[in-house]
């Protein structure tokens, strides 16, 4: 509805790109700049579904993990913490594949995630969330490779005192280009091509940009001190960020 058929914004030689089986019909609902409420009403009309739904399990929320941080533990904390009516914005597409799932319990929110395979939207998408809807917690998952590319982000949550608590995942990698690379099948990667998927010498010290930016931040190293941080966030009258070293 309102788009192409979906295919993967990354093409590698012997991948299909097409991500639907080949067996799967698909049904153009309304083509782009058609009225697609409309047509969605359509079809509810004339689909046997009014008064037959279930009531949804209910699913609780994780509790609050403990110990040396993982990337399944940073998921539970989001979703013990993410309070009602947030907006999360999520482009961790490495550390943060689990948070959505972990999320199942939590009160109603929105979840925005990566339009295509440009890498950058977390922060300033961020941005336009809370600007659109001021009264409501925004919670920004990111990585130090995507995160760089917007940056000067920080300082307009700074200044428009933005309710928007950043989560860096640092993991000094551009993670998601590596893995792309070896789809290729050239084998492993030289030093040059390491370079252009690795950030380090020197590593980026997120703490210190986010202060030049005027965001408070906070470096964790432990579960316990990462839900602190994002409660305090997520708590907060203006901006914050977290670095998690991975």
């Amino acid at each position: 509805m309102g788009a192409p058929h979906p295919v993967a914004y990354f093409a590698s030689p012997g991948k299909n790109a097409v991500l639907t089986p080949a067996e799967c019909e698909i049904h153009t609902l309304a083509h782009p700049g058609e009225d697609y409420v409309g047509a969605l009403e359509a079809l509810a009309a004339a689909l046997p579904l009014h008064g037959t739904q279930s009531p949804s399990e209910k699913v609780a929320r994780p509790p609050l993990p403990r110990g040396e941080i993982t990337l399944s533990g940073l998921a539970a904390a989001v979703g013990a913490l993410l309070p009602e009516n947030a907006i999360v914005v999520d482009e961790s597409m490495t550390s943060g594949r689990g948070m959505m799932a972990a999320t199942r319990g939590a009160p109603p929110h929105d979840w925005l995630g990566n339009t295509g395979g440009s890498i950058g939207i977390a922060l300033p998408l961020a941005v336009g969330a809370a600007v659109a809807c001021p009264d409501r917690r925004v919670l920004c998952l990111t990585a130090d490779g995507s995160a760089m590319y917007t940056l000067q982000a920080l300082w307009t949550m700074a200044r428009e005192g933005l309710k928007v608590t950043i989560v860096v995942f640092a993991n000094r990698d551009y993670a998601v280009l590596k893995r792309e690379f070896s789809y290729l099948g050239v084998g492993d990667p030289g030093r040059r091509a390491l370079d252009m998927f690795e950030i380090g010498r020197p590593d980026l010290d997120w703490v210190s940009l986010a202060k030049g930016m005027g965001v408070p931040g906070a470096r964790v190293t432990s579960l316990e001190k990462f839900a602190r941080a994002l409660r305090k966030g997520l708590e907060s009258e203006g901006p914050s960020l977290i670095e998690v070293p991975l």
